[in-house]
């Protein structure tokens, strides 16, 4: 049995590895899947009745006794085989969703791609009431404005319909209309508190990661890591507003025109914990340096002028806050989405650098470390099975799990019954020998023991050799079959 086990992993993990290295540069994901987090609930007064409710009416709906689940985030994530310890969480800026770190306007690779490749599980998020978290708890009216020609140039592209000399975004027409066509409206008033709540769960569900934003979600940005701890780092591109300062010390409002820039107080205490992990914010090109008659390059002044001042803060606070303005370590023609950019590789190798540098690139399944973890959890399986805590278990083992016994395979729910009953009492189990190989999330471990047991009211002793396999599910791992082969 093991031999055959060894045999059918060992090829297993001789395929992904040489799909992964060759030079078709294969991207093998381990897992994906797609959640909301966050959000609440509307209940309307009354009670409803599903008779004389429930036919569907959409000029004159009853919502009596009714419930509306919204406000929540949508989350979208791939965790590629040997994966990284710390996943990448993207948030969007203004008008946009997690297209902005998809394939770029032009069809070339984006940072989801470019990131599973170097090996981070990637987390793409929607925000309330945006894109696939579009179901909010209070409505707008939508409407379709003619804005386009606007937005070429806040977004740093050119002026009316005319490219930046040098641009680094593709002049393709058909590009541009993809790009335009990725905006996408907010369907309720924006509430940038219940947008820091939902991406705040979402690191309260998937535990330690690195917070990659763009735009409007930059000051969110550091509104959130005060709130959850689990942010390990930040990389914000272009943040544009809501700089937190210490209350007692807000800088004066930046005037610009077309408006004006204000900073955000928040308690010293709130204020320290951004001194406690590294951030690093990158501009692009087409920012000016002086006050300028075009209102689209002001606001980007504006910001710019305040993220000198905020860096400067933070560090002189003890923090670790590197601003990068592109042009000034010589690379040219970056638009407000670099990410988006034809040089967007280049663009991404900075972060990557930085994320070396910072020793935020560490693989989580690769050390020795983990595979102790692995032997560690093992045993202490043994000992809660001794002591039939069920609890303990049911938190261990996958609801699909499968338990192979010399007299019959069944699922969780019966094997923590009959632990709980004492049908099969895992009385004492000597470890002799523990072999554990990983695999990219699953771990397969072969133990071989001494097991005594009661079986009913008979007291037993046999020797086994037990294959577990364990599945990564976000931060833990879980049992998902044991398997008895007795030794003879």
């Amino acid at each position: 049995m093991k031999k055959v086990i060894l045999s059918i992993v060992t090829i297993f993990g001789f395929l992904i590895v040489s799909a992964q290295n060759n030079e078709t540069n294969y991207l093998v994901i381990q897992e994906q899947g797609t959640f909301a987090v966050g959000g609440d609930v509307k209940v309307s007064p009354g009670t409803f009745d599903p008779i004389k409710h429930g036919a569907f009416n959409p000029t004159n709906q009853s919502t009596e006794g009714q419930t509306l689940h919204g406000d929540h985030a949508t989350v979208f994530y791939q965790i590629p085989f040997e994966a990284k310890e710390l996943p990448l969480v993207f948030w969007h800026g203004y008008g946009q969703s997690m297209r902005t770190w998809q394939t770029t306007p032009d069809g070339r690779e984006g940072y989801q791609s470019i990131f599973l490749k170097k090996g981070f599980p990637v987390y793409l998020l929607d925000q309330p009431r945006r894109g696939l978290a579009g179901q909010g708890l209070e409505g707008k009216l939508i409407e379709a404005r003619t804005e386009d020609q606007l937005w070429f140039g806040i977004f740093r592209m050119g002026v009316g319909t005319t490219f930046y000399p040098d641009i680094q975004f593709s002049k393709d027409p058909k590009a541009l209309n993809q790009f335009f066509r990725q905006s996408t409206p907010d369907t309720g008033p924006l509430d940038i508190n219940i947008n820091i709540d939902a991406v705040s769960a979402l690191f309260d569900k998937i535990g330690d990661g690195i917070l990659v934003t763009h735009s409007h979600s930059g000051g969110q940005g550091w509104l959130t890591a005060i709130k959850n701890d689990n942010i390990k780092a930040i990389v914000s591109y272009e943040p544009g507003s809501n700089f937190v300062f210490p209350e007692n010390n807000i800088p004066e409002p930046l005037p610009f025109v077309g408006g004006t820039l204000s900073a955000r107080g928040v308690s010293s205490e709130e204020f320290n914990k951004l001194t406690k992990i590294p951030i690093v914010i990158y501009y692009g090109d087409y920012i000016p340096e002086t006050v300028v008659e075009n209102p689209a390059q002001e606001q980007w002044r504006a910001s710019l002028t305040m993220a000198r001042r905020w860096t400067k803060a933070v560090n002189d606070a003890g923090g670790d806050v590197t601003l990068v303005v592109l042009p000034e370590i010589g690379i040219k023609g970056n638009t407000h989405f670099p990410m988006s950019d034809l040089n967007n590789k280049q663009i991404a190798e900075l972060m990557s650098d930085w994320l070396t540098k910072k020793r935020l690139d560490k693989t989580s399944n690769s050390g020795t470390s983990l595979i102790e973890d692995i032997k560690t959890l093992s045993k202490t399986k043994w000992q809660w099975m001794a002591d039939k805590n069920v609890d303990s278990l049911t938190n261990l083992f996958h609801e699909k799990a499968k338990f192979v016994h010399m007299g019959g395979t069944w699922g969780t729910e019966r094997e923590l019954q009959v632990i709980k009953s004492g049908g099969i009492w895992y009385k004492k189990a000597d470890v002799h020998n523990v072999s554990v190989e990983l695999f990219g999330n699953t771990a397969i471990v072969w133990n071989e023991i001494t097991l005594l047991a009661v079986v009913g009211t008979n007291e037993v002793t046999n020797r086994f050799m037990v294959t577990e396999v364990y599945q990564k599910d976000n931060k833990d791992w879980k049992l998902t079959n044991l398997t008895f082969s007795k030794l003879l």
